[in-house]
């Protein structure tokens, strides 16, 4: 498939703990042209979530349904929680001719370039300053016991085995400078994007004359 207009499919990657969702939440707010892409998810709601502002919660049985009926772009399995984003939120964003930014693990992110051109995604996958912190904000965050904490971070170490399939790698050392950073790189391709219209403007021009 492809994307028309300046629309491209933005992808943050990272083990759990690196801070994806934290600077996805960062970048809408310094972006307003980027929407989030609000995934389906099996999982209970936390106390400090919101139906479908941070995901749509909805049963197993639901999202098995919907999966069968091809409403998701890609799907995953995490901790025996499924997750699935679905492919309205890609046309909804085409149709606004904003970004659409998927916080998605490396198995969602390989299925999307799949099914898009190259050109219409540009992906980042973030790294901890090293697996020491990784750990201590597993701990920080207070959400899992020592368990599920050295099982995350289990996870976690072969998840970034997968870095070399994004085309930016960022090392999460400050949130505010890594942020920054994306929202550059995002802002240099739509340069590239509208410089490649101006060109293509004066080509027909030139051709028609």
């Amino acid at each position: 498939m492809s994307l028309e207009a300046n629309s491209k499919l933005i992808i943050i990657s990272s083990p759990s703990g690196a801070g994806k969702t934290t600077l996805c939440k960062l970048l809408i707010k310094k972006m307003r042209n980027i929407n989030l892409s609000i995934s389906y998810t099996s999982r209970s709601k936390r106390l400090n979530e919101i139906n479908g502002k941070d995901y749509f919660f909805i049963s197993k049985k639901k999202f098995v349904m919907l999966k069968n009926k091809n409403f998701f772009i890609e799907t995953a399995t995490n901790f025996n929680n499924l997750y699935g984003s679905p492919f309205k939120n890609i046309s909804l964003s085409r149709k606004r001719n904003q970004h659409i930014l998927f916080d998605i693990d490396w198995k969602g992110a390989r299925k999307i370039r799949k099914n898009y051109k190259k050109e219409d995604v540009i992906d980042f996958f973030i790294l901890p300053p090293s697996k020491t912190e990784l750990k201590r904000r597993l701990v920080k965050r207070g959400r899992d016991n020592n368990q599920e904490i050295n099982l995350r971070l289990s996870y976690a170490i072969d998840e970034m085995k997968h870095y070399k399939e994004y085309k930016y790698v960022l090392i999460n050392e400050k949130v505010q400078n890594t942020v920054n950073e994306i929202k550059k790189i995002i802002e240099y391709h739509e340069l590239i994007f509208k410089k490649k219209q101006i060109l293509n403007s004066k080509l027909k021009k030139i051709i028609n004359s």
